[in-house]
C-alpha cells in the first residue's frame, strides 16, 4: 500500500501544479515498478472530485444555461476535442512513452519552456474566443504525453492570448473534468483485469489521500497565479527534466 500511497501524493501535488503529473507518476512508478495503468487513472479520477468542488460556483454559473453560460459551454467543447481526438486515436503511442526515461526527460524540458515563458508577459484582460479556446485545446492535448503539464499548457497559453489569470486557470480545470471522467471510464474497461488485482483498501486510502491533498494543491496553484510566481514552475520542470535524462544514460 505504501507505494500506492506516494503515487496518490504525487498524483495530487503534481496534476494542478504545472510540473505534469504523468510525468512524475510514471517517473516514479518506472522506479518502484511497473506503472498500473488502471492505477494511475483512478487517481486522475480522485483529483476530479477535487475540480469539481474548486469549480462548483463556475458549474453553477454554466448550469442556468443562459447567454454567458452557452458561450463557456461552447469554448469548453473546443478545448477539449483535440486532447479527446488524440486520446481516442494515440492512446497506444502515448502509453508507448510512459517507460522511457529520455522522452519523459524532453516533455519536461517542453513544459518548462512554455510555463517560464509566462513570466515575459504582460497583464490583458481579453476574453476567450473560439481561436483561443481551440489553441489552449491543442496544448492540452500535447499533455498527454508523460511530462508535458496539462495545467501548464492550458494555463500558460490562455495567458499568451490576454485572459485574466484567475479566468486561466478556472477555464483550464473545468476542461479537465469531462477529460478526466472519459479517460477513467475508458481506461476501466481498457484495463480491467489490472483492477481486481489492487485491494479495496489500497484504492479508499489512496483516493482519500489524493483528493484532500489535490484541493489543498488547487488552491495553492490559484493563490500563486494571482501572485505572478507562475513562471518558477518552469525552472522546477528543468531540474526534472534532467534528472529523467541522467536515470536514462545511467
Amino acid at each position: 500500500m505504501l507505494n500506492e500511497i506516494i503515487l496518490a501524493l504525487i498524483q495530487s501535488i503534481t496534476e494542478f501544479l504545472p510540473i505534469s503529473s504523468d510525468g512524475h507518476l510514471a517517473l516514479v512508478s518506472n522506479i518502484i515498478g511497473t506503472p498500473n495503468l488502471f492505477f494511475i487513472t483512478f487517481l486522475h479520477l480522485a483529483s476530479l472530485f477535487a475540480v469539481l468542488i474548486f469549480t462548483r460556483k463556475e458549474i453553477s454559473e454554466i448550469l442556468k444555461f443562459n447567454k454567458e453560460s452557452w458561450r463557456l459551454i461552447k469554448y469548453l467543447i473546443i478545448g477539449i476535442i483535440p486532447a479527446g481526438l488524440a486520446g481516442l486515436f494515440l492512446s497506444d503511442l502515448i502509453e508507448s512513452t510512459l517507460t522511457s526515461y529520455l522522452l519523459i526527460g524532453i516533455f519536461f524540458f517542453f513544459t518548462g519552456i512554455i510555463v517560464f515563458s509566462t513570466k515575459f508577459i504582460k497583464p490583458s484582460k481579453n476574453k476567450l474566443s473560439n481561436k483561443s479556446a481551440f489553441s489552449i485545446g491543442l496544448m492540452q492535448a500535447l499533455a498527454l504525453l508523460p511530462g508535458v503539464s496539462r495545467s501548464g499548457m492550458t494555463i500558460s497559453t490562455a495567458m499568451f492570448f490576454g485572459i485574466e489569470k484567475e479566468k486561466a486557470v478556472k477555464f483550464s480545470f473545468l476542461m479537465f473534468i469531462p477529460l478526466a471522467l472519459a479517460a477513467f471510464i475508458f481506461e476501466t474497461i481498457k484495463y480491467s483485469a489490472e483492477v481486481m488485482t489492487i485491494p479495496a483498501l489500497t484504492l479508499i486510502v489512496s483516493f482519500t489521500v489524493c483528493f484532500l491533498f489535490s484541493l489543498l494543491f488547487l488552491n495553492l496553484l490559484n493563490y500563486i497565479v494571482k501572485k505572478d510566481k507562475f513562471w518558477l514552475f518552469g525552472i522546477y520542470c528543468f531540474l526534472i527534466g534532467l534528472v529523467s535524462i541522467l536515470l536514462h544514460i545511467l
